[in-house]
């Protein structure tokens, strides 16, 4: 097409993609839902591959565990939750810090994506309840949310995949259940008193949405006439559904199925009102997430990815330094994972990194941790992960908005892992 190879087309509509991104000239679902129809057109992707993500199990969570979310909203018990938040957080600041820790040992042991959907509806309910800016506190729930899912190796999909890929090396290495706890705890603390100091003052005022309905509904809310058992039933079907996610396998139930029954409960109990179910669904952010998701697909069957692959190693090829190499696999893979799924980012460099490892010495185990926190440092854009999209309506932010916080932070959180890597893993093999 155009005498160009279906891969450089892949290329051009991602560079062209990241340009509307940043200027937000059309809205970012309508540039999101583009890619996928381009990578169709072209070619890259059949229309099974390009839509499969709009009913994925991850677009089941984002829309079900907003409904118990706005169920828990409705009835009154964020409200509550808010007060005991409030109780010990007496200003912004202290919530933003408060937030994040929380979001993140959330996310360490059930989905991150369920995490932000529950997080943001008790924020917006708090923010509702004592007039703190939405635009100040949204954000810092999906920050807590990216650092947070390393706790456990189950705590993001990539864990146990680089687990059973590293014992497939047959060297005689593993990954425990708690592999990547202290260095993401370390970058949630760190990450916390950012975005209560720097990173609070670099987010918006106030939202870009300020009138639509996420501001109406801060006028203070009576919730007396709402009988005590709905609120006690939202709540149980809340702490349920963490209950059942972080025990899935126990249950023998999925993570979007458990989803799925708590907001079945909710609406089938009237804690909400259908009406109200619908309106609750995050629609913006589910079209860039499931839109987004095609991107890796597109690259891999183009050959994009494979373009990308023989430039990093002919590049990294010549470089005798573990540190300038690991340096060098944070700087090709944390802007591109802002971009495509995390999971799918993990993959596709996988294999790149430990050809290189095996060519170059370095241990193969500091190479999979160095490209599981470099996929992993995803807070800079709107597309990076799902919670990330969900964000953007309740938080009223711009693309920009995501940008401003989220870069200085990537920097940090790269060099406190690249010290941490060298400090704790074998670079030599």
């Amino acid at each position: 097409m155009f005498g160009l190879s279906v891969a450089t087309l892949v290329i051009g509509i991602i560079l062209i993609a990241f340009i509307l991104f940043m200027t937000e000239l059309i809205p970012l679902a309508a540039t999101a839902i583009s890619v996928a129809v381009g990578f169709y057109l072209i070619g890259a992707i059949d229309a099974n591959t390009a839509l499969k993500s709009f009913s994925s199990p991850t677009t089941m969570i984002i829309a079900s565990m907003a409904v118990i979310g706005e169920a828990v909203f409705k009835t009154g018990g964020a409200e509550k939750i808010g007060h005991i938040l409030t109780r010990f957080s007496k200003s912004e600041r202290q919530l933003v810090f408060a937030t994040v820790l929380l979001s993140g040992i959330m996310s360490g042991f059930l989905s991150n994506t369920g995490a932000a959907a529950l997080l943001i509806a008790l924020i917006l309910g708090v923010s509702n309840s004592t007039g703190m800016k939405r635009s100040k506190l949204i954000y810092p729930v999906i920050v807590g949310c990216c650092f947070g899912g390393g706790i456990t190796i189950v705590g993001t999909t990539s864990g146990p995949f680089l687990k059973e890929t590293l014992e497939g090396l047959g060297i005689g290495q593993t990954m425990g259940f708690f592999e990547f706890a202290p260095l993401s705890l370390l970058l949630l603390v760190i990450s916390a008193f950012y975005m209560a100091t720097i990173g609070y003052n670099l987010l918006p005022d106030e939202p870009q949405n300020q009138d639509d309905d996420y501001s109406a509904a801060s006028l203070t809310v009576d919730y007396s006439k709402v009988p005590a058992w709905k609120r006690i039933l939202s709540l149980a079907v809340m702490v349920g559904a963490f209950l059942g996610m972080i025990f899935s396998d126990e249950v023998g139930i999925p993570l979007h199925f458990i989803g799925l029954i708590g907001a079945i409960l909710v609406v089938a109990f009237r804690c909400i009102s259908m009406k109200e179910a619908s309106r609750s669904v995050p629609i913006s952010g589910i079209i860039i997430y499931a839109a987004m998701v095609p991107v890796a697909a597109a690259m891999k069957n183009s050959g994009a990815a494979q373009m990308i692959a023989d430039g990093t190693l002919n590049f990294l090829g010549s470089i005798s330094s573990p540190m300038i190499i690991l340096f060098c696999i944070f700087l090709i893979i944390t802007p591109i994972t802002n971009f495509m799924s995390n999971a799918a980012t993990i993959i596709l460099f996988t294999p790149i990194a430990l050809v290189i490892a095996s060519t170059l010495g370095i241990g193969p185990k500091a190479m999979l941790v160095a490209v599981r926190f470099a996929a992993s440092i995803a807070i800079a854009t709107p597309v990076a992960m799902p919670a990330n999209s969900m964000a953007v309506e309740p938080g009223g932010y711009r693309f920009i908005d995501f940008v401003k916080p989220g870069l200085p932070l990537t920097f940090i959180s790269v060099i406190v892992s690249l010290v941490y890597v060298a400090l704790f893993y074998p670079l030599s093999y």
